[in-house]
């Protein structure tokens, strides 16, 4: 798998030859990132694609009590985004508004670290 790089504010950088793309497990750490800025409905060709966040704060707010469960739900959407065949070493941190993520993920072409905050 190859993707563009992004700058960080998320924007995708322009490339001159093929080189410059990410690839490997690197790749598919990007790619579960834009998976998990894609909310629900946001891709008008696919609104089902996106992750459900809104959802689930419609439903719950982010609290220790609750955070387990909500990891385990961001896990599970990990895990189901191709190129992905494991996420391991799964830690969170609830704090007021804001929802620390981590794990490894386990690709085809090895592992690589993935680090999320939901604000």
């Amino acid at each position: 798998m190859k993707i563009r790089p992004m700058d960080a504010s998320g924007d995708v950088l322009p490339v001159l030859s093929s080189s410059e793309m990410i690839s490997g497990a690197e790749a598919v750490a990007l790619l579960v990132r834009h998976r998990l800025n894609l909310l629900r409905g946001d891709w008008w060709e696919n609104p089902e694609e996106g992750f459900f966040v809104l959802e689930f704060m419609q439903e719950e707010r982010f609290s220790e009590a609750n955070a387990a469960m909500f990891a385990s739900r961001v896990t599970e959407f990990i895990r189901g985004v191709d190129g992905v065949f494991e996420a391991d070493d799964v830690q969170f941190q609830a704090d007021g508004r804001v929802f620390r993520y981590s794990c490894q993920i386990m690709t085809e072409e090895g592992s690589a670290a993935l680090e999320y905050v939901f604000e």
